[in-house]
């Protein structure tokens, strides 16, 4: 960490940014409150977020494939926010 360097914090946690990374931090970070803020708004339209996120289709593939995880399952519909 030096001088240049940027400290973000919130209710959720605190992240250490290199400075030649933090354009790209905040990139992602905007793009995931672009996310949320979608699934609020389906949800205040009435779109419970288990329906948003297909989570029923993740159970029974989950049991059929134990290995099969939320991660990959979010990944796979296009909803993985931190990639």
């Amino acid at each position: 960490m030096n001088d240049s360097d940027a400290v973000f914090a919130d209710d959720d946690g605190v992240l250490f940014v290199a400075s030649n990374s933090i354009e790209d931090v905040l990139k992602v970070a905007k793009s995931i409150s672009s996310v949320e803020r979608h699934q609020a708004e389906s949800i205040q339209a009435g779109k419970k977020l288990s329906e948003q996120l297909a989570f029923d289709r993740y159970l029974t593939k989950r049991t059929s494939d134990p290995s099969y995880t939320f991660r990959r399952h979010l990944k796979e519909r296009g909803g993985a926010i931190e990639e």
